[in-house]
C-alpha cells in the first residue's frame, strides 16, 4: 500500500540524503489514514511542502511509543531529528505543534523507519 504525507523542507531533504531514518508521527486532524495501518513493505510518497518535490520511500518498520521521549531515546535523536537537537529540545520541537502536544499523550507517537527507494536516491 502507498500512503501520501507532507513534509517540511528540512526533514524531506534529510530523509532524501539518508541522514534522517525515522519519521515521527501522531494522529492529527489532517490524517486520512491511521498510522496503525502502516506496515513493513508499504511505501510512503512524501511531498515537500515548500518545493512540491515528491519522494517515495519504503517502510522498513513501524514502532509505537507512549511519548516523544521514549521514541527519541529508543530510535536515537540523530535518526529522528533533522535539526541536530538533543532529546529535550526535540521534545520541545514536537510540542511546538499544538495537535502533537495534545494528541501524543492520547495516542502515542509512531517511529516510522524509512529507506529511500533507488529512484528517490540523491544523484
Amino acid at each position: 500500500m502507498n500512503y501520501n504525507l507532507n513534509l517540511n523542507d528540512r526533514p524531506f531533504k534529510a530523509i532524501k540524503t539518508g541522514t534522517k531514518k525515522i519519521e515521527g508521527r501522531t494522529r492529527t486532524s489532517v490524517d486520512i489514514f491511521s498510522y496503525d495501518d502502516l506496515k513493513s513493505g508499504d511505501t510512503i510518497t512524501f511531498n515537500n511542502s515548500i518545493t512540491n518535490e515528491k519522494m517515495t520511500v519504503i517502510v522498513v518498520a513501524v514502532r509505537h511509543y507512549p511519548d516523544t521521549r521514549s521514541m527519541l531515546t529508543r530510535e536515537g535523536v540523530e535518526n529522528v531529528l533533522s535539526s541536530g537537537l538533543d532529546i529535550e529540545s526535540g521534545i520541545e520541537s514536537y510540542n511546538n505543534f499544538e495537535e502533537y502536544r495534545v494528541n501524543i499523550p492520547k495516542y502515542g507517537i509512531y517511529g516510522i523507519e524509512v529507506k529511500s527507494l533507488p529512484s528517490s536516491s540523491p544523484s
